[in-house]
């Protein structure tokens, strides 16, 4: 037994597989609505030939269609309250869950801007009023100089 595929096992078109299941499901698909058609005509036929029964037939279809009603009428009935339930517990799973996270999250986020407010005093307790104050002896030293500059100058023209 040889594992290739002989010409016999595979056809030369692979197209002519699909053709013929798709000629295959047309047949189907027609022969199903001829016989649905014969079922709808001899149907008619039969009601237009006897009036009583077909009365009778009417009648048992409105009753059962009454019935079908009521019936779906109590399963979306039964389904709304199963909804308005299980809604009743996600409020619920919400409450207990969700709030006691959001309060931690709310805590941490006061820890966080504690931080903050602590980082910020730092810094400008040990970096910025340092800073400021250098700067300001600098500038001092600077209108010093100048004046002193300037004295120096004004005396020099005066010779």
């Amino acid at each position: 037994m040889s594992s290739q595929p002989t010409s016999s096992d595979t056809p030369e078109n692979p197209l002519a597989i699909t053709n013929t299941a798709d000629r295959q499901a047309k047949v189907v698909v027609l022969l199903v609505a001829v016989v649905v058609l014969l079922v709808l005509v001899g149907v008619v036929v039969f009601l237009a030939s006897n009036p009583a029964r077909t009365a009778n037939i009417r009648d048992i279809v409105l009753i059962l269609s009454a019935v079908g009603l009521i019936v779906v009428n109590l399963a979306v009935g039964l389904l709304l309250v199963l909804l308005i339930f299980r809604l009743q517990l996600l409020v619920r799973l919400l409450i207990t869950e969700l709030i006691p996270l959001i309060s931690e999250v709310g805590q941490d986020l006061r820890q966080t801007a504690r931080t903050v407010r602590g980082t910020a005093t730092f810094l400008s307790d040990q970096v910025a009023q340092p800073t400021i104050r250098l700067a300001s002896f600098l500038a001092g030293l600077k209108g010093a100089a100048r004046a002193a500059n300037w004295k120096v100058r004004e005396h020099l023209n005066r010779r």
